[in-house]
């Protein structure tokens, strides 16, 4: 893909339309460049490409918390995991908390949900959207009927205005790969493997809340804590190699969908948004699965395309939080002016943005601040509960620079105080304390 920043032009140029439709795709645990459109040659994703190829794709967007119902919480309501009361898994959006099924049944579209929702006791009937098809099995289980299903009822030509949200299980099949890999395994001699990660190195200094969780912290996926640090390169190259074919798999069903909206004709008129609720470690800082703040697991691929949306890629922080304002502005529906993200669809200012995380079975607590530059980190325990890293210098994030930083630390510090703060979260201010 051609790169061009968009930094100094509006963000996205959209003209006035009547009611578009709009088809929301959500991959789980797919980390920002694990799409081959990107320039990664250790896989193909076709269908993902197609949408990054005439639409804009935000090459700075991160999930509001790196765990599953906290990141869909905010994707859904477009405010932080805090707000909504959703801070570990299966936890529910609160009755009462405009959804963006609720805000555009409200506003006269057909809404209807397929695949995973993992919000418990608020899909049927409180979000606002009429359940497709549902999700809760593995992907390689899942992801066929989802499209299937989800093919079927735009082949039916369904009237405008519609909101469809196809929300796949893969590469989440990674959780299993990773349970069965407790050992060491012989590379296939027939196949040909991606290099393991130049960030594997632990810093021997990180957060003790962080090394916890690495070695001895309670895992919901259950015993796959402390595997990747024992994995030897050779490992972590059949994992990489192995992820890829999960995220290839769920290419080929979003292909299924993206085929049967173009057939029905509807793909003139559909605003697509692609984009992922957490990544992977990748074994990076030999971190396998979500729940951290560093790159591979925080930071996600997010597309936006459709009617006159200008193809490009853009650099400017970007959020999920965002996706409910940024589709309320394309649908013209009224959004809550509460709402934590922003338009993307007009000019904007932002100066961070920002991510929260908890390890349930210890109390440990995390929160994140993303500038254009750098990233700060700060959790509620241990003596050095800080990081701070110089994405443009060092984008693998191998070196700290909180214990030297003197203004930025500080100044990231203030960032973050204030933001807790304006979105009353009242745990951190005393952490931050």
């Amino acid at each position: 893909m051609t790169r061009r920043s968009l930094l100094a032009a509006p963000m996205l140029q959209v003209k006035a339309q009547k009611r578009p439709n709009v088809l929301v795709i959500l991959t789980d645990q797919q980390t920002h460049n694990a799409w081959s459109g990107c320039g990664n040659s250790w896989l193909k994703t076709p269908a993902m490409d197609s949408i990054a190829r005439r639409g804009m794709v935000f090459t700075n967007a991160i999930c509001p918390y790196p765990v599953c119902s906290p990141s869909r919480s905010a994707i859904f309501t477009g405010r932080m995991p805090n707000e909504t009361g959703v801070m570990g898994n299966n936890g529910a959006i609160p009755a009462g908390m405009a959804s963006l099924g609720e805000l555009f049944r409200g506003a006269g579209y057909e809404t209807v949900y397929g695949g995973k929702w993992h919000l418990p006791k608020t899909f049927d009937g409180m979000t606002g959207f009429t359940k497709l098809i549902g999700g809760s099995a593995l992907g390689k289980d899942m992801d066929a009927p989802l499209s299937n299903a989800c093919a079927e009822w735009l082949r039916r030509k369904p009237g405008a205005p519609f909101l469809m949200v196809a929300s796949f299980m893969n590469p989440h099949d990674i959780c299993d790969w990773i349970r069965a890999h407790k050992g060491t395994r012989e590379l296939p001699a027939s196949a040909v493997m991606p290099p393991a990660p130049l960030n594997m190195a632990v810093d021997p200094n990180e957060p003790e809340a962080i090394q916890y969780h690495r070695t001895a912290g309670y895992d919901l996926m259950s015993q796959a804590v402390g595997i990747a640090s024992e994995w030897r390169r050779d490992d972590m190259r059949l994992y990489h190699h192995d992820y890829y074919r999960m995220v290839e798999q769920v290419d080929g069903e979003i292909g299924k969908v993206l085929r049967a909206l173009r057939e029905s004709g509807l793909e003139q008129d559909t605003v697509i948004v692609f984009a992922s609720d957490h990544g992977e470690g990748m074994g990076a800082h030999r971190w396998a699965q979500k729940a951290s703040f560093y790159e591979e697991s925080l930071r996600v691929p997010f597309f936006l395309a459709g009617p006159a949306i200008a193809a490009g890629v853009n650099d400017s922080l970007a959020t999920l939080t965002d996706i409910v304002p940024t589709l309320c502005a394309v649908a013209g529906v009224s959004a809550p002016v509460d709402m934590r993200g922003v338009n993307l669809m007009a000019p904007f200012t932002r100066p961070f943005v920002a991510s929260q995380l908890r390890y349930e079975d210890a109390g440990r607590e995390g929160r994140m601040i993303r500038t254009q530059r750098y990233k700060y980190i700060r959790f509620n325990s241990g003596a050095r509960p800080e990081q701070l890293f110089d994405l443009e210098a060092d984008p693998g994030e191998t070196f700290n620079l909180a214990p030297q930083a003197g203004t930025i630390l500080q100044d990231h510090r203030t960032l973050l105080r204030a933001w807790a703060s304006k979105t009353g979260d009242g745990s951190f201010l005393r952490i931050a304390q």
